[in-house]
């Protein structure tokens, strides 16, 4: 069996997306109306949305969420 570049392709083509949702969902915005379009963006537009949010998105971002910390 030969190996064919378009598994590795097809594999990497996801990566963005899954990338930016992450971010998005980990980082706050100054608005959520903001942060919920970007998510929109990044789920419903496979690989361009991903893209756009890296683009253009990444630097709206404030910092990261603050999570109370877990006490075991």
């Amino acid at each position: 069996m030969q190996f064919s570049w378009w598994y590795l392709v097809i594999a990497i083509l996801p990566l963005p997306n899954l990338w930016s949702i992450w971010h998005v969902w980990s980082h706050e915005f100054d608005s959520f109306q903001r942060k919920v379009s970007w998510l929109c963006v990044a789920v419903f537009l496979p690989v361009i949305g991903g893209l756009c949010y890296i683009a253009f998105g990444r630097r709206k971002a404030l910092g990261k969420v603050q999570r109370p910390a877990r006490h075991s």
